[in-house]
């Protein structure tokens, strides 16, 4: 199997144009799970018959905006490629793929041959047909297993389009399933992790970040303090008492003798010696891993922040919010293209934010989540954030029949739980 270790790979799905679905009729989307070292990445992808090349559009939401690009499989490739192609997606590209390779299917040779012998050749070793059953669109799933590494696939027994259904046991840990669709395709929750994962690890260090991102969250976010000396940290409460070994506000002390406290032995002696984070330490242990949610505090230094988020490459992927409303209009006007979140029970005290700023996001419980709010959001282009802090499994549950675009919550490992149920 070719030894490539990239995050997300391009995943594909499969829509009925043309003659490509003759033998079952697959649906316009499918959704492709990738699951990699601990992380889950949804893409939607379409197949399209474009003369004898086949288009392959794929998009997944990220950093709150759809990217989107295609693949385009040559005839020779679909006639008897003998390679999966693992290409890493980039936002508006199209991109040709070589005479050999395929993108999770079988070419067409390598499915006669499975069909007629039991096994098929690809990326340089032998599948073998396996004696698991399975069953997706009304076609039977052959169940193959990879002779040199233990890879299992699925392939759907579909002659037009044998797709690669699932694979798992991969010695790369790149494992993927086909979700069923759905009349409607439903986009997927991103997770908002308050504090960090700090059920897990002490909250808002970088231990709790790491360990929120392993539960798929894909926001973190920081609350943003500053010290005596205008030292922009990671701390929720404006004292130091509850986290860490020090005493008295933040506000007080000098970052010398911040970055000197122990702010992980009150969670757990596994974690003494855990520091507060500045602001600029996460943000370049986060660049590229995940969005940041930035919760303003009082007293912050507006303009600092916004020099900080710039040069350290977040201005795009994230969204910040202010409970002091003067310190928000001075961010509207420093940085005008960043994005804002507000709080927000109903269309009316929506409609005021919308008169002091232009709102990305808004907070709101979930059972304040009406038909008309979720109308009046999307046409305004607001997504919706449900605020379930301190959550339960059963709040979980509610937030997700609400079907919002965000989740702001405290335990990413709990509301995993609760998706995959």
């Amino acid at each position: 199997m070719k030894r490539i270790y990239l995050l997300c790979l391009f995943i594909i799905g499969a829509c009925c144009n043309g003659s490509i679905c003759a033998q079952t009729s697959i649906p316009d989307t499918l959704l492709f799970v990738f699951k990699l070292h601990g992380q889950t990445r949804k893409y939607e992808m379409s197949f399209r018959k474009q003369s004898d090349t086949l288009r392959i559009d794929w998009r997944i939401l990220r950093n709150l905006h759809w990217q989107k690009g295609s693949y385009l499989m040559t005839p020779a490739s679909q006639e008897t490629g003998n390679t999966w192609c693992f290409l890493q997606p980039v936002d508006k590209e199209s991109c040709l793929l070589s005479a050999n390779e395929t993108a999770y299917i079988l070419s067409r040779q390598a499915y006669k041959e499975l069909k007629k012998s039991g096994i098929f050749h690809y990326n340089q070793t032998v599948y073998k047909k396996g004696n698991k059953k399975g069953e997706a669109l009304g076609c039977p799933l052959i169940h193959c297993v990879d002779q040199t590494e233990g890879a299992e696939v699925w392939i759907l027994d579909n002659e037009s389009l044998p797709i690669v259904w699932k694979m798992q046991n991969n010695p790369l840990n790149v494992n993927w399933q086909v979700d069923h669709p759905s009349a409607v395709y439903k986009d997927p929750i991103e997770v908002v992790v308050h504090r960090g994962a700090n059920h897990l690890a002490p909250e808002n260090t970088l231990p709790s970040a790491y360990a929120a991102l392993a539960h798929g969250a894909t926001w973190i976010e920081l609350d943003v303090r500053k010290s005596k000396d205008g030292m922009l940290y990671n701390l929720h409460d404006e004292t130091l008492d509850r986290t860490t070994n020090g005493k008295g506000a933040l506000a007080d002390m000098n970052s010398e003798k911040v970055d000197q406290l122990d702010a992980g032995s009150w969670f757990g002696k596994e974690y003494a010696g855990t520091h507060v984070p500045r602001i600029a330490e996460m943000l370049d242990s986060l660049y590229g891993k995940a969005n940041v949610f930035f919760d303003v505090k009082r007293g912050t230094p507006v303009s600092d922040l916004v020099k900080l988020v710039r040069l350290k490459g977040f201005a795009t992927n994230s969204f910040f919010w202010f409970a002091d409303e003067g310190m928000l209009k001075e961010f509207v006007r420093l940085a005008s293209e960043m994005k804002i979140k507000v709080n927000a029970s109903d269309i009316a005290r929506l409609q005021y934010w919308m008169t002091v700023c232009r709102p990305s996001v808004v907070e709101i419980s979930p059972e304040q989540i009406t038909p008309e709010f979720k109308v009046f959001c999307k046409t305004n282009g607001i997504r919706i954030m449900a605020a379930i802090q301190n959550g339960t499994e059963e709040a979980y549950r509610t937030a997700i029949q609400k079907e919002p675009d965000l989740v702001n919550l405290d335990q990413p490992e709990l509301f995993e739980k609760v998706l995959a149920e």
